[in-house]
């Protein structure tokens, strides 16, 4: 039986993608396991039809699947019913909210949460409820978090598998929070309240002048014109503080659950990447977000920041940070070493591209477009000979490469030469000291090795 629930359980997946054999393949299946007399494989299939035909858009049979499943848990043995149970009324929640009856899939898993004492499954209840609370904001954003996605997440610590996910969901709720606040405080409508903030405190200092010059009977009607200005610009004040420390409060959270996200698990990676990269060179100056780029450069694996090396080591150094903390070029720089050191095949080409930034032909350099950023050069230049004593025989290597090929593509070349072959310059001949089993072909694609193991000749390379 067991191998048999295995094969139906391969067979589901397959037939899922195809409605017409799904729907006829669940119905023999049920049958069968009436005639077998399995109660147990049954319920299963009952809970896996519901879940798969709710997502097949297949409302009313899948409440018919949810209704003979709670019909079995009637008369099975009660120390086994309520998980099973309660577990068949999370999915009746799903499918209440799949059919837009979002009220009461929210109402229904609220009582799972208050009748149910199941921890692994309840953290995954949690999070839902607290998911579609958001979504049809139906309540405030504290009580989201606090009585909610953090249950979610302080339960699920107790199993590493369901870590990642509870991270990601109360990181991206948090990020849409700062980013709603972020605007906010951006909008035309908050520089107007500043600017009327501004003249309501020059009208104060305007009066306090006044007061100080007037006759007894102007200052008792200056008195309370003044209590009233002050009154006002302490409650806008107390206002547009607690706008900006609940921004920033959203900004860690999101910062702080995405952070874990990549440590606990792989599920979200690129999604989280591209979203903290983002974060961190749109807010560089801000102490929090280096703070925290410091954080997960030293806790996540180096490897899951891979997909962005062009787009990270772009902003070593840049002159365009001037104004910036230069405690995020210190982060940055971080990153890139340790990347470079875990897969030195993925980043040093990077770098090498950067330290020759002013590798331009002389005819060029007059023209607007070639514009070097100095800053970029010494950076990569720095950074390269701090990874010397790590990769110190590549990065050799790998320069006299990269010599080879701006050479290059700096020979002379003429239309009418277009079919003729070309006479190569005599120093080319040094590419034959190279151990060129080390050095790779530049426009290969070398798979990333989560343990950063590179043997050499492994790669496509020169021969």
């Amino acid at each position: 039986m067991e191998l048999l629930s295995k094969e139906w359980n391969f067979i589901l997946c397959q037939t899922e993608r195809n409605l017409d054999l799904f729907e006829p393949f669940l119905a023999f299946r049920r049958g069968l396991l009436k005639i077998l007399g399995s109660e147990e494989h049954l319920i299963e299939h009952l809970f896996q039809s519901a879940s798969a035909l709710r997502k097949g858009l297949r409302f009313s049979l899948a409440a018919a699947s949810l209704y003979e499943l709670k019909e079995l848990c009637c008369h099975r043995d009660q120390q086994t019913v309520p998980s099973t149970y309660f577990l068949s009324k999370l999915e009746e929640a799903k499918l209440l909210r799949a059919q837009g009856q979002h009220d009461m899939a929210i109402g229904l898993g609220k009582y799972i949460l208050k009748n149910h004492t199941d921890e692994r499954n309840k953290s995954d209840v949690y999070r839902l409820v607290g998911k579609w609370l958001a979504e049809t904001r139906s309540s405030n954003s504290r009580t989201i978090i606090e009585d909610y996605l953090n249950h979610s997440v302080a339960l699920d610590k107790k199993y590493m598998s369901r870590q990642c996910r509870t991270h990601f969901h109360l990181a991206h709720y948090t990020y849409n929070l700062f980013k709603s606040y972020e605007e906010r405080l951006s909008s035309n409508e908050w520089q107007a309240a500043l600017r009327l903030r501004k003249y309501k405190t020059k009208e104060l200092d305007t009066l306090l002048k006044r007061l100080k010059n007037s006759s007894k009977a102007e200052k008792s009607d200056y008195g309370a014109k003044i209590q009233e200005l002050q009154k006002q610009l302490a409650l806008d004040r107390e206002e547009a503080q607690k706008i900006q420390d609940d921004r920033d409060e959203f900004l860690s959270l999101a910062l702080e659950g995405y952070q874990r996200s990549l440590v606990v698990g792989g599920k979200y990676d690129l999604q989280v990447v591209f979203r903290l990269v983002s974060l961190w060179f749109n807010l560089f100056s801000r102490k929090q977000v280096v703070d925290s780029m410091i954080k997960t450069t030293k806790e996540v694996q180096s490897y899951k920041f891979i997909p962005l090396v062009y787009q990270i080591a772009s902003r070593l150094g840049s002159s365009k940070d001037a104004q910036g903390s230069t405690n995020f070029q210190n982060a940055l720089a971080s990153l890139l070493k340790k990347m470079a050191i875990d897969h030195p095949y993925h980043t040093i080409c990077q770098l090498l591209a950067l330290a020759n930034g002013d590798r331009v032909k002389d005819k060029q350099r007059s023209r607007s477009s070639f514009v070097v950023d100095m800053d970029k050069k010494l950076a990569a230049e720095n950074l390269l000979k701090e990874l010397s004593s790590f990769h110190g025989a590549l990065i050799r290597q790998m320069k006299q490469m990269v010599e080879i090929y701006i050479r290059l593509a700096e020979l002379e070349t003429r239309k009418e030469d277009t079919n003729k072959k070309i006479s190569l310059p005599r120093e080319f001949r040094s590419i034959c000291q190279l151990e060129l089993a080390k050095v790779p072909v530049v426009t290969a694609t070398i798979p990333v090795d989560p343990n950063c193991r590179y043997e050499e000749g492994t790669f496509p390379h020169f021969s």
